[in-house]
């Protein structure tokens, strides 16, 4: 009986050391799920890409009494990972561009009675909250004022 015993522990470590064996040379069943991550991995380096959209520049009157005060220009990019983002903002970029002159044609003028400049941080802010509520919270990673151009008439 001991003997029995014996010989079915060494079986069990020998059956031990072979999966283990295989596993640390990546052959057999292992082989494969290396493969699967390593695609895995390349495919996470392709979404965490940050690609740029540009837009044509935003133009905002703004009116003081009836007449216009002013005119800012405002250029913008938009950020986002992945080729499929890219197309749906695209897409959807008249839309998003609608949102942005509406919004910024009302918030402008406030703006400009509570602050004697443009803040740059402020319009980012602004436009990137605006981009979440129209295209959907995460599609638009992050909004960029590369230049604001303030031309009073």
């Amino acid at each position: 009986m001991k003997k029995l015993l014996l010989i079915l522990g060494l079986i069990v470590m020998l059956c031990g050391g072979s999966v283990s064996a295989l596993k640390f040379y990546n052959l057999g069943p292992f082989q494969r799920g290396d493969e699967v991550v390593e695609e895995d991995k390349q495919e996470e380096e392709v979404d965490d890409t940050i690609l740029f959209v540009d837009m044509e520049p935003l133009a905002i009157s703004i009116f003081q009494g009836n007449r216009v005060a002013a005119t800012v220009q405002i250029q913008v990019k938009l950020a986002t990972n992945g080729k499929d983002n890219v197309k749906k903002i695209k897409r959807i970029m008249p839309i998003i561009v609608d949102a942005f002159v509406r919004d910024l044609h009302s918030f402008m003028p406030r703006l400009l009675k509570a602050e004697e400049r443009i803040d740059v941080l402020i319009i980012k802010q602004r436009l990137q909250f605006i981009s979440n509520k129209v295209a959907g919270k995460g599609l638009i990673k992050n909004v960029l004022v590369q230049s604001v151009l303030e031309q009073p008439r």
